[in-house]
């Protein structure tokens, strides 16, 4: 289940970029991750008085995704999730001191 969301999530990014790119160039995608922030603490989220006029931009210009849900509470499962596509049982990182294996398949080498 988890790599159908991989797949899927891979899918909506190669479209969106094979739909923008118009050059024989391979698209540039920035997947931008950052650990205990509310949704709305950039500019382009309405935030009251931030300026991120270059995280604007990149919504702007680019794709943002308003809906992210993660399976636990805690950075490293999360991104580890994130990044891989698996489920924190799968991945084997339950916690943020313990390493994931690099014998596993991240998101960046399925866009390879």
């Amino acid at each position: 289940m988890a790599r159908r969301w991989v797949t899927i999530l891979v899918g909506a990014v190669l479209a969106v970029a094979g739909a923008v790119a118009r050059a024989a160039e391979p698209p540039n995608i920035l997947v931008v991750l950052t650990d205990d922030q509310r949704y709305d603490a950039m500019g382009f989220m309405g935030h009251p008085w931030l300026e991120t006029p270059n995280m604007d931009r990149l919504a702007r210009e680019g794709v943002h995704f308003e809906n992210a849900f993660v399976t636990t509470s805690l950075c490293s499962p999360s991104r580890a999730s994130i990044f891989t596509g698996l489920y924190t049982h799968n991945h084997r990182v339950a916690d943020n001191y313990h390493a994931i294996s690099d014998k596993l398949v991240f998101f960046p080498q399925y866009l390879q």
